[in-house]
């Protein structure tokens, strides 16, 4: 049973077309990655899809519902969050508040200490955000989105900037929620997008030009010969 579907969604920049004309859908219960080459039009797609862009053609269908036409406020109560490559909290404020601001919008403060148990940060909670390390800031924003209660996250590079530990603890983390949530994963980490995804759909040139499992897009030629650099 599909969870998202994307129709033919086309996205424009002038004369630019950022998105051309793509589909595809996912399953309830598939983590996807989405990959390609600087400009491939992956954060554009996601953009349209999230309505922080408004489409020059198409549909996206969340959960059954004709999300096209909504605003970005709508679609993330209907449980479609993502999270973005630049971290944007309150630095000034301490972890427990960024995150209980979250869970005021969704009512859900009483689930802030459980929450940061299962990301592993819950020894940072007293700690003004500015004061802790670029990957447990990563883990809060991850930790606000699990707060608004969502049925699919989408995460957009989400272990850029990371040295390898908090690289190694953020995958571990995402291993275990995609047992109970859905994950898109803007990637460019092949190490991590191979560990943890099930299918990967790969865009360059605003168009997609491979879909499948993992095993079958590291061997597919087109891929290697425009991405993967021959890996």
């Amino acid at each position: 049973m599909e969870i998202l579907r994307v129709e033919n969604i086309t996205k424009r920049f002038g004369r630019f077309v950022a998105v051309d004309n793509v589909s595809f859908t996912i399953s309830k219960g598939e983590t996807v990655a989405i990959i390609g080459p600087n400009g491939a039009g992956k954060t554009t797609l996601v953009n349209v899809i999230t309505k922080k862009l408004e489409p020059d053609g198409g549909r996206v269908f969340f959960d059954g519902i004709d999300i096209t036409r909504l605003p970005p406020q709508k679609i993330s109560r209907l449980g479609l969050i993502r999270t973005f490559q630049v971290v944007n909290l309150f630095p000034v404020l301490k972890v427990r508040e960024n995150l209980a601001l979250a869970g005021l919008r969704a009512g859900t403060t009483g689930e802030v200490e459980s929450v940061a148990e299962i990301l592993g940060i819950k020894r940072y909670l007293d700690k003004r955000l500015v004061e802790v390390p670029l990957g447990v800031q990563k883990l809060v924003e991850l930790g606000i989105s699990l707060l608004l209660k969502p049925k699919m996250l989408i995460l957009d590079e989400p272990v850029a900037g990371l040295g390898a530990e908090d690289r190694f603890n953020m995958v571990k983390v995402l291993s275990e929620l995609k047992k109970s949530l859905n994950l898109i994963v803007i990637e460019h980490d092949m190490d991590v997008v191979f560990t943890l995804v099930d299918r990967i759909i790969v865009m360059d040139k605003g168009r997609i030009i491979a879909d499948g499992k993992p095993e079958n897009i590291r061997e597919n030629k087109l891929v290697k010969e425009i991405y993967l650099g021959g890996e």
